[in-house]
């Protein structure tokens, strides 16, 4: 069964940086364990439609050693996004490796790239349906097209990185730029919880 991805991030290059969960830095949790997981994030993100990902599915079980190579690159480009969208967030250079790291994905994929017709009108698409580094250069395009964005909002860390809890990144979309939590639903009412019982023991 496909695992579902909390896409909460505000763009799918910062979504894919978040499936690696927990506390990045001290007790990782890895939610990309076969390529099938990629996959299924892919497809979930909107990056590749369903008989695309059908197709894929089966080429993966036809090459397991390709498919396993391309997770590897595919988790090494997550941890470059990563890492120049977090220092970006703490207003910081990117180190030149990640973004020349992305810059080779997104050359690669941009070799892929092509305009196609999808009834009256016209959209990216790409040259292969069925070559297993789709995903990958979906992503990279992603995360470059976040980078050169010059009206994104600002990147911000789950308010809960301060307990050591949870290193989600998500672009703070909000008016007043005061989002702190990636979900308000989970850390949002965990730290809400965790400030209830302390003011409840103090008093």
């Amino acid at each position: 069964m496909s695992p579902a991805f909390e896409l909460i991030a505000g763009d799918p290059s910062l979504d894919f940086a978040n499936t690696l969960s927990g506390d990045r830095f001290h007790a990782p949790r890895e939610n990309l364990n076969e390529y099938g997981d990629l996959l299924a994030f892919a497809r979930q993100a909107g990056l590749v439609d369903a008989s695309c990902a059908r197709g894929l599915a089966e080429r993966a079980a036809r090459e397991p050693g390709e498919a396993a190579r391309v997770l590897a690159r595919a988790i090494e480009l997550r941890e470059a996004i990563f890492r120049i969208f977090w220092a970006l967030g703490s207003r910081k250079k990117p180190a030149p490796a990640d973004l020349g790291l992305l810059n080779g994905e997104l050359a690669t994929a941009l070799a892929h790239r092509e305009i196609v017709a999808r009834g009256g009108s016209y959209s990216f698409g790409w040259t292969e349906c069925d070559d297993l580094d789709q995903p990958v250069w979906a992503i990279a395009v992603a995360a470059a097209d976040l980078l050169a964005d010059e009206d994104r909002g600002p990147i911000r860390m789950c308010g809960l990185a301060e307990d050591e809890e949870c290193t989600w990144i998500f672009l703070d979309e909000t008016k007043n730029k005061s989002r702190r939590w990636c979900s308000m639903r989970d850390c949002g009412n965990r730290a809400k919880a965790r400030r209830h019982y302390e003011r409840a023991k103090g008093s």
